[in-house]
């Protein structure tokens, strides 16, 4: 039985080393799977039953220290909040860097940018950093790889010269979404566009669906909103009493939203898609659990994840001064359910 350390002294690779009997350069060879040490499966079994048995946890830190860089990757939030998609792109991401013995650490501190953002992701140590484009800099990057930051991603509407970029394209979602409605026939179009944490995307999407709709002659009814059933009502209700000018077809921001003005619409006394067609963003599972089953636009949260982690260790395992690798760009497609 391993001898466990006296209680408030964290164990130490040591302590690993006494209670498997090899020495600490066996514990590191093991711990840091290191290839070509020679270590057999029986030696490496009593130095990983040792780590459970002590609960023994390296220092990462002081491991990034010594190499220069550590196995951590620095994921940094973006500055709206987290959703079902981005939630979805974290998890992926966090489960194919895994597999290469890399660790995901969000970074929840969102205002920080330019230079200031770069300094705090430093800090850890990390291999890698992955970014919007909004919170980097020429000059940050720089910092970054002089701070011994292997590979910056970043994730954005459009492409930047100083680091290799992978599209997430807001006003394709847009695009995509209105192409969608005017290919049924729909002439009148409303948009809901989030305020708030929200309106940076949302305005993004906007744009996208008001140039795509544009391209016909026609303009978009646009409609400011926060997530509230009272105001969603009012919006209704209008809709209701005039249906002369009301729009025949609705993109929400996203299924969230969408799904608010389902109910508004319902409690309005409006059949959708009878009366309004009604289209989501991001496929969530809440698509199929309303009435009627909401069409919403997917973003491949998936596909996404794994082309961005893709990059990432293409990246990483090229020399610094080697061509980036052939960027992904996420390509938006609707789901046809009821609603639109």
């Amino acid at each position: 039985m391993p001898q466990v350390p006296r209680q408030g002294k964290a164990p130490t690779s040591a302590d690993v080393a006494r209670a498997a009997g090899v020495s600490r350069t066996t514990v590191s060879f093991v711990l840091n799977d290191v290839p070509g040490s020679g270590i057999s499966d029986a030696t490496r079994d009593k130095v990983l039953a040792a780590v459970r048995e002590l609960g023994y946890a390296p220092n990462a830190g002081a491991r990034a220290l010594r190499a220069g860089t550590g196995n951590l990757v620095v994921y940094a939030m973006p500055r709206w909040p987290l959703g079902p998609a981005l939630n979805s792109v974290i998890e992926r991401t966090r489960a194919a860097l895994a597999d290469r013995g890399l660790v995901l650490l969000v970074h929840g501190d969102r205002s920080l940018t330019g230079t200031d953002a770069a300094l705090a992701w430093a800090e850890l140590r990390p291999r890698a950093v992955i970014a919007d484009t909004d919170r980097c800099t020429a000059e940050s990057v720089d910092l970054l790889r002089r701070h011994g930051v292997r590979t910056v991603v970043l994730v954005g509407e459009e492409e930047v010269p100083f680091a290799p970029t992978v599209r997430l394209a807001q006003q394709k979602v847009g695009r995509v979404a209105a192409r969608h409605l005017l290919d049924r026939g729909h002439r009148r179009i409303a948009a809901i566009v989030p305020t708030g944490d929200l309106a940076e995307p949302g305005e993004l999407r906007y744009a996208g669906l008001a140039a795509e709709v544009s391209t016909t002659g026609l303009a978009v009814a646009r409609h400011d909103l926060g997530f509230d059933h009272d105001a969603a009502l009012v919006l209704a209700r209008a809709w209701a009493a005039d249906p002369d000018g009301r729009p025949r077809a609705l993109f929400a921001y996203n299924d969230e939203f969408a799904a608010l003005m389902l109910r508004a619409l319902r409690d309005a006394g409006l059949s959708v898609p009878d009366d309004i067609a009604v289209l989501g963003v991001d496929d969530t599972p809440l698509c199929e659990l309303v009435q009627p089953r909401l069409s919403s636009v997917a973003l491949h949260t998936s596909d996404f994840a794994e082309a961005h982690v893709r990059v990432l260790l293409e990246l990483l395992d090229r020399g610094p001064h080697e061509p980036w690798p052939e960027l992904p760009e996420n390509e938006p497609r609707v789901v046809v359910r009821d609603s639109a």
